[in-house]
């Protein structure tokens, strides 16, 4: 459960996320209990890091995605599987040496409240693995190398 206090045109709000799902997340603005339809979700990144001050970073949407699914990026290397947004490892259920088949599951990934299974592009053997239980990882950071 997150706690929000907002002030929107001179407004004060007071939000608290309750419960979050793919599609929908349960809110209580200034008491009041909401259901809000998730159409899609876009993750916001700050760029302009050369800014002087917070207040002059400007936010760059991200890619809009409905459905969250890992990668192998070539600019991560052969065979790296990438996180698809920014988010904590919550657990690796493979280890170094194993075979894995395409679809298996790789990595637990909680972000925005959600867990999100990032799964084998490929049939091969993890050849390293890059992240701990814990880990805080960037979007599109290599996570697992399967060769």
């Amino acid at each position: 459960m997150k706690k929000y206090n907002l002030t929107i045109n001179g407004n004060a709000y007071s939000v608290v996320i309750e419960d979050a799902t793919d599609n929908h997340l349960t809110a209580e603005v200034n008491g009041v209990s909401h259901t809000i339809n998730i159409e899609s979700i876009e993750n916001l990144a700050l760029l302009a890091l050369e800014a002087k001050s917070p207040d002059e970073r400007i936010p760059e949407p991200a890619r809009p995605s409905k459905r969250f699914s890992s990668k192998s990026s070539p600019a991560a290397g052969e065979g790296a599987i990438t996180t698809p947004i920014p988010g904590q490892i919550m657990s690796i259920h493979v280890s170094k040496g194993e075979k894995v088949r395409k679809g298996q599951k790789l990595i637990i990934l909680e972000a925005m409240k959600l867990e999100n299974i990032i799964s084998a592009t490929s049939d091969g053997t993890v050849k390293d693995i890059l992240v701990k239980a814990g880990e805080v990882v960037n979007q599109d950071q290599a996570l697992i190398i399967v060769n």
